[in-house]
């Protein structure tokens, strides 16, 4: 994947350049999440379609890859459309395997904890619903939850990022964003960042800008380190929401299966350069995570 030029938004700073590129990308997915939102259930009374719910998924996720596609013809950012080879066996048994493995270990320690693992999703089926409804619910869900998180995670975040450093670099900064602003309560990891943590995204940005700008404006070593006390503040901000957030074993072990999904996706994409690595890691997530629930905790709702 070729290295670019970025844009100078931030002077000879070409990563916090790219950096802000990434958060007006995600804000452009925020966007088209509430279009949908508000527009799709009136479209598909419309269109004769087999009912709301797949409808909206589907025209969620066709305009999303449209955005992806436009963002990357426009930014020169290359997609990965190879497929795995023989050699990328071990990757695609990994992506497919440990998402499942590391749910399996969280719901065991939450039921040891006292924690179902549905007020961790916080979703719930009923009970005795039969297993073909089940799959034709969730099929879909998966299908444009598991496409969604590779077209953001991957194409917009991480291709951003291979503009101006190398594949290695790319998907570590691709799993520390994510990992910030794709994931949370309620319903763990998504594709369409909440409003607040898109917010802490923008503030993030702006006050990188500041510090910047004002530690190459002024001459004195203080100053500038001042310049940058309104980014750590931010930074700290991060690291205090999570620990308040994390009040149990489950709970951390809940948010370090996502982080370890998305590590995985994005080194997997590094190193195949294929985007079903990634696709698979995430539905494999998805799948698992409501497995449990539907198979485990049936009528159970816990939050």
């Amino acid at each position: 994947m070729s290295l670019r030029s970025a844009t100078p938004w931030f002077g000879d700073h070409p990563l916090a350049t790219e950096l802000a590129a990434v958060v007006l990308a995600l804000l452009g997915v925020h966007l088209w999440r509430r279009i949908v939102t508000v527009l799709g259930p009136a479209v598909s009374n419309a269109v004769p379609v087999g009912g709301d719910g797949p409808f909206t998924g589907a025209l969620l996720l066709a305009g999303l890859v449209a955005y992806a596609g436009a963002y990357a013809a426009l930014r020169g950012v290359d997609v990965g459309l190879a497929l795995p080879t023989g050699r990328d066996r071990r990757r695609l048994a990994l992506a497919l395997l440990l998402p499942p493995g590391l749910v399996a270990c969280t719901k065991l320690v939450g039921d040891a904890t006292g924690v179902p693992y549905n007020a961790l999703t916080t979703s719930a089926w009923s009970a005795g619903t039969p297993a073909t409804t089940f799959l034709a619910l969730l099929g879909p869900g998966v299908v444009v939850g598991a496409c969604s998180l590779t077209v953001v995670c991957q194409l917009l975040v991480q291709g951003t990022f291979e503009r101006v450093v190398d594949g290695r670099r790319a998907a570590v900064l691709t799993t520390v964003l994510a990992a910030v602003v794709l994931t949370g309560a309620p319903a763990g990891l998504t594709a369409f960042p909440r409003p607040g943590k898109l917010a802490l995204a923008v503030t993030f940005v702006g006050t990188l800008w500041l510090a910047l700008h004002a530690a190459e404006s002024v001459d004195s070593d203080a100053l500038a380190f001042l310049a940058y006390l309104p980014l750590t503040a931010v930074l700290g901000l991060v690291v205090v929401s999570w620990v308040a957030a994390t009040d149990s074993v489950a709970v951390l072990l809940y948010g370090t299966t996502q982080v370890a999904v998305l590590w995985t996706a994005a080194d997997g994409y590094d190193r195949t350069d294929s985007l079903l690595l990634p696709a698979v890691a995430y539905g494999a997530l998805l799948l698992s995570q409501e497995a449990v629930v539907f198979l485990l905790e049936a009528g159970m709702r816990s939050w």
